[in-house]
């Protein structure tokens, strides 16, 4: 796996989502409090981007059908079968990082 920079930790505050790209993997990155989560951009659903729906409360959903998930799990809500494909992130030097295989 490869870390790609995503960005400053700065520019991402608590509540706020992303998008962003890395390895020429489509990204949406999230915080909530401290922690800091990356997934594939798109929805288990149809593939939607993600980056499009909205964060609330620790709660990401999908614009296109409202499919929620966890954000700092991935972990399908509604339905609960659902799960996002998830990223390694590390912060280093202010910095977020994204690791996505070569």
């Amino acid at each position: 796996m490869t870390a790609h920079a995503i960005g400053p930790l700065a520019a991402l505050w608590d509540g706020d989502l992303i998008a962003a790209r890395a390895g020429g993997v489509k990204l949406v990155v999230v915080r909530v409090g401290d922690a800091v989560c990356a997934y594939e951009d798109r929805c288990a659903h149809l593939g939607v981007a993600l980056s499009e729906g909205m964060l609330d409360g620790g709660v990401l959903t999908c614009s296109a059908h409202h499919w929620q998930y966890d954000a700092t799990t991935g972990r399908g809500i509604n339905p609960a079968t659902a799960c996002l494909v998830r990223f390694p992130v590390t912060i280093t030097g202010g910095m977020i990082y994204v690791e996505v295989a070569p």
